[in-house]
């Protein structure tokens, strides 16, 4: 399970080394085994091989590609043309043509041996803590924590893919500056360490992988993650304007949900997202406008960080301010949105409501008591195991509200909760859950509307999510299009009824 002695180094792994096999599937012409390994899973890749000749073909059409311009090796006539112009062996690039394209896609990447991690949907992250150790991976289809694979990279790799990364993601690493994060071309995040300035072990990094396609909330309702129940509370309380934010632990799934709440706000309405490292996705919205930080190392250069931005925002008339991760002054800016009616959300690293809340009150952030309840409800989000030794699941694990009881006085009320042993959220009935919750029912006196509407309008969007769920509806885009159909026939049934009086006013 070594790599192979070349300038380009090629893992292979075999049956044999493996002792029980779980899974087995093909990235292009790599393939991939999961399974177990002297009793400790891994997650083994099996490139192609490269011959000497091989090898010499990938570097000169490597150098050409970059020189041309390429982003691949070309297929069909330019390939002819290519071969022709400079003098290439065509009958042999064509009969290794997959195996050929493979290693120069992997040369140009700026991956390198990383780059079937990258290229498998299924793997979530990416963590090389340091030379001579396995590359580690969590594997969405196997969450029972990290899995090791056959790559091992030796000191002078890492060091290079470290540099090289960082380059890419507009970042500086050097002695002077050891540690850098940022975002990949592809939109993964990045964060990494150069030598052993503040990591003892050497260079290392870590890449979280951008899904391509965001998550749905019919997705995570399908996960489990939440209930058809909680979803309608949510968006029900979205369409409010309602601030809210989604808290829990690291990789807890925070970004996930608040992504997946966003696909729920119709295009009618605008949304301005403000981050440190971009990764909401609403390119299908068409009224979303992504401001992202920037910090100058030119002197005489702006810094502008979230603070900034969030001020900002307030003057660019969007109905819902979003902040991909609060973590300081900003969130009374958000605070401050949500008081002036603009809909309001971030995520925010808290384990509990209560110590979300402590949080809020504690420097930087220094939240006054009289603010506080300007947050409707805080989401908890976590990421458990199932059992001492089970596989991870991703929940909400509970939705408090808050109260106001007087000038400068709040009380925290659980309305929705996670039951562990049934893997269910409860309440489940829309009546009881008007009941159980303060927010609801202010909202619907605030707009003249009676409880049964409220009751009346989360059994509608149930069976909305209910019957996408059933269809196995759960492309993000497909969601957000059934979405805008609701709004656009609310619009019209309002927009008939003023025509109407209208009418009889007339008359």
């Amino acid at each position: 399970m070594q790599a192979a002695t070349n300038t380009i180094p090629v893992y292979h792994c075999t049956r044999s080394s493996i002792s029980v096999k779980l899974d087995e599937y093909m990235i292009g012409p790599v393939k991939v085994i999961i399974g177990l390994m002297n009793m400790k899973p891994i997650y083994c890749i099996d490139e192609p091989s490269l011959t000497p000749k091989d090898y010499d073909v990938v570097r000169k059409l490597t150098d050409i590609i970059v020189s041309v311009g390429y982003d691949t090796l070309p297929s069909g006539e330019e390939l002819v043309k290519l071969c022709r112009r400079y003098k290439l062996p065509y009958q042999y690039i064509s009969e290794k043509f997959i195996e050929l394209q493979y290693f120069i896609e992997r040369e140009i990447s700026g991956y390198g041996p990383l780059y079937p991690l990258i290229r498998d949907v299924n793997v979530e992250e990416i963590a090389v803590d340091g030379p001579s150790r396995p590359v580690s991976i969590f594997h969405r289809r196997y969450p029972f924590g990290w899995l090791d694979t056959n790559i091992v990279l030796p000191a002078s790799e890492v060091d290079r893919l470290v540099l090289v990364l960082a380059r890419r993601a507009g970042r500086s690493l050097s002695i002077a500056h050891p540690y850098a994060e940022g975002l990949l071309p592809e939109g993964h995040r990045l964060a990494a360490t150069y030598a052993r300035e503040v990591s003892r072990f050497g260079s290392s990094l870590v890449i979280r992988k951008h899904l391509e396609e965001p998550i749905s909330i019919v997705s995570l309702i399908r996960d489990r993650v939440l209930s058809t129940l909680t979803a309608a509370y949510l968006w029900l309380l979205l369409d409010f304007k309602a601030a809210m934010i989604i808290a829990g632990p690291a990789a807890s799934g925070k970004t996930t949900l608040l992504q997946a709440l966003l696909g729920l706000i119709p295009s009618l309405e605008r949304i301005v997202t403000i981050e440190d490292t971009p990764e909401l996705n609403l390119s299908h919205h068409p009224r979303w406008d992504s401001l992202v930080t920037r910090y100058s190392y030119a002197r005489g250069g702006e810094d502008i960080d979230l603070y900034k931005l969030a001020k900002f925002a307030l003057r660019r008339r969007a109905d819902y301010i979003v902040i991909g991760e609060v973590r300081g002054e900003e969130a009374r800016i958000l605070l401050h949105a949500a008081a002036s009616g603009h809909g309001a959300l971030a995520t925010f690293h808290a384990d509990t409501a209560e110590s979300a809340i402590m949080r809020l009150k504690a420097p930087p952030i220094s939240i006054g008591d009289s603010f506080i309840p300007l947050i409707s409800a805080i989401v908890i989000v976590k990421r458990l195991r199932r059992g001492l030794v089970g596989e991870e699941v991703r929940r909400v694990s509970e939705i408090v509200e808050i109260i106001e009881e007087s000038r400068g006085r709040w009380s925290l009320h659980r309305v929705i909760t996670w039951n562990p042993r049934k893997d269910d959220h409860e309440p489940s009935d829309p009546r009881e859950l008007v009941k159980n919750s303060y927010r609801l029912r202010r909202m619907a006196m605030a707009y003249g509307l009676a409880e049964e509407w409220i009751v009346h309008e989360l059994e509608k969007r149930v069976r909305l999510l209910e019957d996408m769920l059933s269809r196995q509806l759960t492309d993000y885009s497909e969601v957000a299009r059934r979405i805008d159909e609701l709004a656009a026939n609310m619009l019209i049934a309002a927009l008939s009824k003023k025509v109407m009086k209208h009418a009889e006013t007339e008359k």
